[in-house]
């Protein structure tokens, strides 16, 4: 009996072809095999892993217990010799894209047992960018990972940095960043919701302030998306070695402050503020909550930079952050005309005059 194959039409009532997956031998190529487990445990997580880790914390009660399903494991082969992050890597190099969780989770003994061998699928790519969207088909934002969760694999596997605080690896300080891109770079960026695509530009656009940032934030519930937003723009104006900033922000962490007298420091002004809400009673991270929020930290933060003294803030403090750009702009300029490195701003439509 000879079996009829209708053809499969598009939208356009367009015959889909078929292609031939099983003898494919270029970019793709699908192989498998069985493998001893204490080989494949010793394979490479593909570079652009998540926090394993992380994951494992949520999967340890699903994976306590082996299943057949759990010994299908999938692995990409690099077929041509290939350089990311300054490590090249020859051709055959394999790599581990589907099941990282699960090999932690046997080499720490969390599972009931362990299999002897895995089921390898295996995938052959001939560069690390082809690999890193193989990845992304089995982490797909819009399926398993949220969009903050993606912070990781881009910190770790685009830009080679692996994130130190809790924060950081869990991925929130999605809106922080998002709103400096907007507040720093409006020209690029308007959006309050992110999309993964975007997610690397805004990560570059603040990497050195976000890994900065990332050795201060010791206590993560210190640090809501208002003061993150408000470092990362305070750590890109004075810069991420800037040494009295580094410890204002310390302070901020550890909730430091000296309340003598009438007149305090910014940084104690914000810590009172994270005390008291006097000035923004519910700090939510909600557009028209965030934006004050910031300014009323970037205010204290600059004031307490200049070793200014104050007993409440000054009547335009809420227009800091949607200034506060176009100020180091000017600051930058006039310090160039006038050879000096004062920290004065000035309004930025200044500049017109000149």
């Amino acid at each position: 009996m000879t079996l009829k194959v209708e053809p499969i039409l598009d939208k356009d009532n367009n015959p889909v072809p078929y292609r031939a997956v099983q003898s494919n031998k270029g970019n793709g190529a699908i192989n498998y095999y069985w493998m001893p487990y204490p080989e494949y445990s010793q394979l490479d997580e593909v570079f652009c892993q998540r926090d394993t880790e992380g994951r494992l914390n949520k999967a340890r009660k699903h994976l306590s217990v082996l299943r057949a399903e759990h010994c299908v494991v999938t692995v990409v082969k690099l077929t041509k010799k290939d350089t990311i992050f300054g490590v090249t890597y020859k051709a055959g190099h394999r790599f581990i894209v589907d099941s990282n969780t699960r090999n932690l989770n046997w080499s720490q003994g969390g599972s009931d047992e362990i299999p002897g061998e895995v089921l390898v699928i295996e995938y052959s790519y001939d560069s690390c960018d082809a690999i890193r969207e193989s990845y992304n088909t089995f982490d797909s934002a819009d399926s398993v990972e949220k969009t903050q969760e993606k912070i990781y694999g881009i910190l770790y596997g685009i830009y080679g940095y692996t994130p130190k605080s809790k924060k950081l690896k869990g991925g929130t300080i999605l809106t922080g960043l998002n709103k400096a891109c907007c507040f720093y770079f409006p020209e690029n960026y308007n959006q309050s919701t992110v999309k993964a695509d975007i997610l690397p530009g805004l990560i570059g656009s603040f990497l050195e302030e976000i890994k900065a940032l990332d050795l201060l934030m010791e206590d993560s519930t210190a640090w809501d998306q208002a003061l993150i937003c408000a470092a990362l723009m305070a750590l890109k104006r004075h810069g991420t070695n800037n040494k009295k900033l580094i410890a204002g922000l310390k302070s901020i962490n550890k909730r430091g402050a000296d309340t003598r007298g009438r007149q305090w420091d910014g940084i104690t002004h914000i810590v009172d503020e994270y005390k008291t809400h006097k000035f923004i009673p519910v700090k939510t991270t909600s557009w028209a909550i965030l934006e004050p929020n910031v300014s009323y930290c970037l205010y204290w933060i600059d004031k307490y930079m200049k070793d200014e003294k104050g007993s409440k803030p000054g009547r335009n403090w809420k227009d800091v952050a949607v200034g506060y750009k176009d100020e180091e702009q000017a600051r930058d300029f006039f310090n160039l005309l006038d050879g000096k490195s004062s920290v004065t701003t000035v309004p930025f439509g200044a500049l017109k005059a000149v």
